[in-house]
């Protein structure tokens, strides 16, 4: 033991910093120590140059390049004693170690995204165009090649054969990686030029690996016959890869339902062997390491999805750690300073004129025979001249081979970095969105994002604006989280058509109304097409056809077809479904498999068998865009596909105490969810309660809010609350739903509840099995009812200035949302409207147009909200209904919503607050009461029926106008 103690203490007072040792300093037997300072400097560093080079829409490898050659001799390299204390020679051989694991698996991840499908469906084009931008700049780089290997290169160490080889594969190759983020991120993917450039990529790809690795080969050859052996032993590995692991890699991954289920450990770990195997074994027949990962890669199938999820699994260490190693070495051994002639930087000036120049004109005009225009093809042009990182990874392998040297590195690294630079500016100036022409499944064409697949929405009958087929309807429901799915369920099966309405004449009075009146076909289009541009490129669609006993074909937005019915159904849905795009490689492969994506998505294949199952025709679409373009893609999707009622699921984050969680967790066993990580429920708190909703999907409703052009739905669900046992409120358990074909409307007056009463006469016209009930509250004084009155709170400006009597000079509200001047109304312009709306339906009722199923019921109260939750209470509907009351509301619930937040439904506050229960009821109202942003999105309506016992949903209804007309505030 005292042994044991004076070797700790020695070792203590030998190799800690407390006794002066440098952390810096370089140590052979431990090398981790210094590892960490260097991996830590540039992963921050380059992370910090991402940041603002992701402003101008530079990829992360420009960052992570500059960023190198801003670490090594060029710049801060000169720093005295930098480089020796930072960057020791003695260290890079670890460095460049891990920067060699890093960049193999990294090479696996490229082969992944390799989709070799994708040349199959444009072969002619793709392989023509992907030929002549490799063939021109082969011709040139080898021609320029000469002048520099007279210069610069050492005869004696580097055959002249090998560096003309050498630099016209350097100089031919596209890097595809890098190629996939811009096409996604600059919303290209589904037009026509992202899909022709996509495919020559892959091709020219693949090619250029191939060239390069012949270069490699006979670089390290001895002899020709010895270069030949090497390249006919890497085509065998290559069969034996395909023909042989590849059949029982498919099989062992069936097995384990790696397909269905995403790979195990079992498939992660027999890949990442199979990826090391194989670079062994090229780098041991006399190829670079990366070839024989990058096969592998190219093996793994691409069926259910397997490749994207092997993504997922790999790539954040390779892009956060591994990547940005390897490019900062690659900028160590690059001196600018080298350039120190008139020679050397006119001939890196003529290397980056061929570079971008000879990919240019070679595709540019091959595009150009095949009928694309001249935009198009100076994009198709400009998108294949990027080299990008692929670049980089054949230039430190020229330069380890001994083919370059570190000028003539220098030189190479700096055409890349500007080719790569130049790519996505010069593509959006040549080609901006209202010159795109995208594709449907088809193939075919049309212009600002319109396909002929939803035909603007004249072509499938549903609805045309205010006129068409007023029978018939169609929503887009957006779809983003499996937790929205039971409320979504509900609404389906209340809007199932009868039996006989599937054969009835067109129901012709109106229906779920479009935004007011179009404006001229001239300023429709311009909207129209400002919208489609803001979110083209990303949609992909999938028809989904129905067989069920008369009910219509909705065949992606197309016209309707039914051998047994003779017109369209009353109701039909387009599902849209939200992936948010990440910096993540497997987000990019989502966006360029979308179709097989698509098909293996359970929340899209779930909600289409449920509708189809209740009668309703659907159409389903995918949509993988950053969280900013979530608005303009739902609106967008909506004009296109001519949707007149917009669905937004939402389900609101809850509070329990103690008790019932404990409760909550012996009668749930429910796993978690992984497609929470978009906008769905957040895992709950240390303290027990569940995050709230990020304000970044508040601002996609409220936008929504404001730019459709139909009326919104927000569907609260509180099923998932429901399943618990309790409710929000702490009143103890949640009411079954005792009527699921009953709902329940709470009419308070104004357009969003006008709004809402149209759909639910509609439904209920649609749907003879469902029976409704609307509530009319008329606000009356606390003497009159009985009642003591509530304590006043003082408005803030932004609400005291939203009710209907205070306008500013401008006359638009100054409420959250801004609405324009001309939809304004008095309060008595407002009430005489909803009078009339009352009276239309109360005449329908009367001539017995829905057998009796609808009631309206005038309800006088002075605190109409109480009486509301109570009424849900009793009736138990299905799904409650209320207007969303922040445009134009004929009355104000914000003193009585405060009460009911801090007292509950009970009218003696004080009196329920000496209950457990109700203690935790205050507990959870003040934690919502502070929650406002929640109550601008939803309303106060809504926001009081978290107060209801009952587990029916909320659909809250936003009236909205047309976006055309909107005038904006100064």
């Amino acid at each position: 033991m005292a042994n044991m103690r004076f070797l700790v203490a020695r070792a203590a007072q030998s190799d800690s910093v407390l006794t002066g040792v440098d952390p810096t300093e370089f140590n052979s037997g431990n090398p981790i120590r210094l590892f960490i300072i260097q991996a830590a400097i540039i992963i921050v560093f380059t992370r910090i140059l991402g940041f603002f080079l992701h402003k101008i829409k530079q990829p992360s490898v420009i960052a992570e390049v500059i960023g190198g050659i801003l670490l090594g001799p060029t710049a801060l390299g000169r720093i005295p004693g930098f480089t020796e204390h930072i960057f020791p020679k003695p260290s890079l051989p670890y460095l460049n170690l891990v920067s060699t694991l890093g960049l193999t698996l990294f090479l696996f991840l490229v082969g992944l995204e390799v989709d070799v499908r994708v040349i199959r469906r444009n072969a002619k084009e793709s392989l023509t165009i992907s030929v002549a931008g490799m063939v021109l700049p082969f011709g040139l780089g080898a021609a320029v090649s000469v002048g520099i290997y007279n210069t610069f290169i050492d005869k004696s160490s580097v055959s002249f054969g090998n560096f003309v080889l050498f630099v016209g594969v350097a100089m031919a190759i596209t890097a595809f990686p890098v190629l996939a983020r811009i096409l996604t991120e600059t919303k290209l993917l589904y037009t026509r030029v992202g899909v022709l450039t996509l495919a020559a990529g892959v091709g020219n790809d693949v090619v250029g690996w191939i060239l390069l690795a012949l270069t490699v080969a006979l670089v390290n050859a001895s002899s020709g016959l010895t270069a030949l052996y090497i390249l006919l032993c890497t085509v065998g590995w290559a069969a034996c890869l395909y023909f042989l692991v590849k059949p029982a890699f498919t099989w062992l991954a069936r097995r384990t339902g790696s397909f269905e289920n995403g790979p195990n450990q079992v498939m992660i770990m027999v890949t990442l062997l199979l990826v090391l195997v194989s670079a062994w074994i090229t780098d041991i027949i006399g190829v670079h390491p990366i070839f024989g990962s990058f096969l592998v890669g190219l093996m793994v199938p691409h069926e259910g999805g397997f490749a994207i999820a092997l993504t997922e699994k790999m790539e954040d260490l390779v892009a956060v750690v591994f990547l940005p190693i390897y490019f900062a070495l690659s900028g160590l051994k690059t001196n600018l300073g080298d350039l120190n002639s008139g020679t050397a930087w006119g001939y890196t000036i003529a290397l980056i004129f061929i570079a971008f120049f000879s990919k240019f004109v070679g595709c540019a005009g091959t595009a150009r025979l095949f009928g694309f225009n001249w935009r198009e093809s100076a994009a198709i042009g400009t998108l294949m001249s990027c080299k990008g990182l692929v670049e980089l990874i054949v230039l430190n392998i020229g330069l380890s081979a001994g083919i370059l040297d570190t000028r003539v590195f220098s030189m190479f690294v700096l055409m890349a970095v500007i080719s790569t630079v130049i790519t996505t500016p010069l593509t959006l100036w040549i080609y901006p969105e209202q010159y795109r022409t995208t594709l449907d499944d088809h193939g075919a064409h049309s212009h600002h994002g319109k396909s002929i697949l939803g035909g603007g929405g004249d072509d499938d009958g549903s609805s045309s604006g205010d006129g068409g087929s007023k029978g018939a309807k169609k929503l887009l429901v957006v779809l983003s989280s499996f937790e929205h799915l039971p409320g979504l369920m509900t609404l389906v099966q209340l809007m199932q058509p009868s039996l006989a309405s599937a054969t009835a004449p067109a129901v012709t009075d109106g229906g779920l109304r479009r935004r007011h009146h179009k404006e001229s076909s001239g300023s429709e289009k311009g909207a129209e097409a400002d919208l489609a541009d803001s979110s083209e490129g990303s949609i992909k669609d999938e028809a989904d056809h129905d067989a069920i006993q008369g009910t219509p074909v909705l065949s992606s937005g197309a016209p309707y077809a039914s051998a047994a019915a003779a017109r369209p159904a009353d109701i039909s849905i387009d599902a849209l479904r939200l992936v948010e795009l990440t910096d993540r490689t497997s987000a990019v492969m989502k966006v360029s498999e979308s179709e097989d994506t698509m098909r293996a998505d359970p929340i899209i294949n779930v909600f289409s068998t449920f509708a189809r199952l209740n009668g309703l025709p659907v159409s389903s679409s995918m949509a993988v865009i950053p969280q900013d373009e979530y608005a303009p893609t739902v609106a967008n999707r909506c004009r296109i596909t001519a949707s007149n009622f917009i669905v937004l699921p939402m389900t609101l984050g809850q509070s329990m105490s103690t008790s019932q969680q404990q409760a909550a967790l012996q009668q749930s066993t429910t796993l978690p969810n992984p497609f929470d990580g978009i906008f769905g429920a957040r895992p709950a708190n240390a303290d027990g309660k569940q995050q709230r909703y990020s304000p970044h999907h508040f601002n996609f409703v409220r936008r929504i809010i404001q730019t459709a052009e139909t009326d919104v739905g927000l569907l609260i669900d509180r099923n998932v609350a429901a399943s618990s046992g309790y409710s929000a409120a702490g009143h103890g358990p949640l009411a079954r739903v005792a009527r699921p074909k009953h709902i329940v409307l709470g009419f308070m007056g104004g357009p969003d509840d006008r709004a809402a009463l149209e759909l639910i006469t509609r439904l209920c016209g649609s749907n003879k099995s469902l029976s409704a009930v609307v509530l009319r509250f008329q606000r009356i004084s606390p003497e009159d009812a009985g009642e003591s009155a509530l304590p006043a709170v003082p408005p803030t400006i932004h609400h005291e200035l939203s009710l209907p009597q205070h306008t500013t000079r401008s006359g638009a509200n100054n409420a959250d949302t801004m609405y324009p001047t001309q939809y304004q109304q008095s309060a008595l312009e407002a009430t005489l409207e909803d009078d009339l709306a009352v009276k239309r339906v109360e005449q329908e009722i009367e001539a017995g147009r829905y057998d009796g199923r609808i009631r309206v019921q005038d309800v006088s109260t002075a605190r109409p909200l109480r009486d509301l939750i109570k009424a849900v209470e009793v009736e138990q509907p299905a799904i409650v209904m209320v207007g969303r009351g922040r445009r134009q509301p004929t009355m104000t619930h914000r003193d009585e919503l405060k009460h009911l937040l801090l007292h509950g439904v009970d009218q003696d506050g004080a009196t329920a607050a000496t209950t457990p229960a109700a203690e935790s009821s205050r507990e959870a109202a003040k934690d919502r009461a502070i929650d406002s942003e929640t109550c601008k999105v939803i309303g106060e309506p809504a926001m009081a029926l978290t107060m209801a016992t009952s587990s029916a949903s909320t659909l809250v209804i936003a009236a909205g106008f047309n976006i055309s007309a909107r005038q904006l505030p100064a």
